[in-house]
This record gives structure tokens, sequence and C-alpha cells, in this order.
């Protein structure tokens, strides 16, 4: 048999959540925080803005764009190949020049102001922008901080200047695992971040995904957690 509660029962049920909503409803009001923003809690910030995100890129285009001579050195290859002098606990990293000053110029200075390296295989120049990126464990299913910190990203890249670029969305992890464990989950991660910027409104056509496994590291100790990372390059015009 059914038992329908009378409204008073009903009313000794409702009464401690009621009482809670209100309570809580006081505390915003008491600290200025607007009632929806507790609704909201569980919101994430974003670890970086849209204007940085545009500004890196925008200098970065602007750079490759520069002349040969002087003012830019290119080299096509990996960076150990581009970067032979580069001792194995800079990761790799490409060392950037400063540019050369006006009394520099007019003595003569041939120095280069910097090299930019670019991929032979996909055409990104590596200066990475890290997109600070975090999954959950062993999978590709993005965080709500890593959504937050890729809907900035969009914004950036959707900036009037870099209407024209395109982007790699590289996929990398640490040591710990095989090989081809590490490869496929930096694919997948690297996926997963590709579909979300298209669920943005990010256009397809603009990116490239690719995947490295752990055989790019960017810190010397290949088990850093620093290696495990999504990048995203802009690709040489």
């Amino acid at each position: 048999m059914i038992q329908i509660l009378k409204s008073s029962n009903r009313n000794q049920f409702a009464r401690p959540f009621n009482s809670r909503l209100v309570a809580a409803t006081a505390l915003a009001l008491v600290l200025g925080t607007p009632v929806a923003t507790t609704q909201s809690a569980l919101a994430q910030d974003a670890t970086y803005s849209a204007d940085e995100v545009s500004r890196h890129f925008k200098q970065l285009k602007t750079r490759s764009l520069k002349p040969s001579g002087t003012t830019r050195a290119l080299c096509i290859g990996t960076r150990d190949e581009c970067n032979p002098g580069n001792s194995k606990d800079t990761g790799g990293q490409v060392a950037v020049t400063p540019a050369p000053t006006g009394s520099e110029t007019a003595q003569g200075n041939e120095q280069t102001a910097e090299t930019l390296v670019v991929d032979p295989e996909t055409k990104a120049i590596d200066a990475g922008f890290n997109l600070l990126v975090s999954f959950e464990y062993a999978s590709a299913r993005l965080s709500p901080a890593a959504k937050a910190n890729l809907r900035e990203f969009a914004k950036g890249i959707g900036d009037p200047d870099l209407k024209s670029a395109n982007f790699v969305i590289e996929g990398h992890t640490d040591g710990i695992g095989s090989v081809a464990y590490n490869q496929r989950l930096s694919e997948d991660r690297a996926q997963a971040v590709t579909e979300f910027l298209v669920s943005l409104g990010v256009d397809r056509v603009r990116l490239k995904t690719v995947g490295y496994g752990k055989t790019r590291p960017k810190a010397a100790n290949i088990n850093d957690p620093s290696n495990r990372r999504v990048e995203s390059k802009l690709v040489l015009e």
C-alpha cells in the first residue's frame, strides 16, 4: 500500500533543507557574495588570460616574418639538431640570443637576434605555449581547471591578428609506462584538447593534433611531472 504523507509531515522534512538554504544565502550576503556565486562554487579560474595567449603568438608571428640576416636565424630540424651545443640538462630547449644594440650593429656585430627552430614534419615553430591542461589520472578526460584554461586559449587565438594562423596541439607524457601506452595517451590527450577547442568555436582546420609520448621531455628527468603536458605551437607561414 502506498502511503501519502500529510502536508504537515512533508513540512517536517522540508524545514531542515529550507533552513540550510536560508543560512547559506544569509552567509553569502554577509560576505558580500552574490547568491548565484554560491551555486557555482565549483567554477574554476583560468591560469592565464586570453590576452597573454594572443600576445605570445602575435610576437612569435612577428619574429617569424622578419627577414633573414642579423635579425633571425631559421633552422629546420629538431631542437638537438639546431642547437647541438645545448647541454642535456636544458631539456633541449632553444636558447634565444638577445638582439644586438645599435652600437653593436654599427660595429659590425654579426650575432643573430634569435634562433627559430621549425619542426620539419609539422612546420611548427618550437616556441610552444604550455596550455597547462590537467587530466584525470591515466585518462584523457579534461578537468574543470583545464577547461577554464582552454576557454581563455580559444579567445586568445580568436584575435583578429591571428585569424589566418594555424596551430599544432602537441601531447606529451613523462617516462612512466611503456612506449606504446604513453604514445596512445599523448595522442588521446591532444585530441581531447582539440575537440574541446572546436566545441568552443575554433575552426578545426586551424588545428593539427599530434602525440609524442615520452620522446620529447621538457625536463632532463624523464619522470618529472612537468613532462606531462599539452603545448600549442604556431605553424610557420
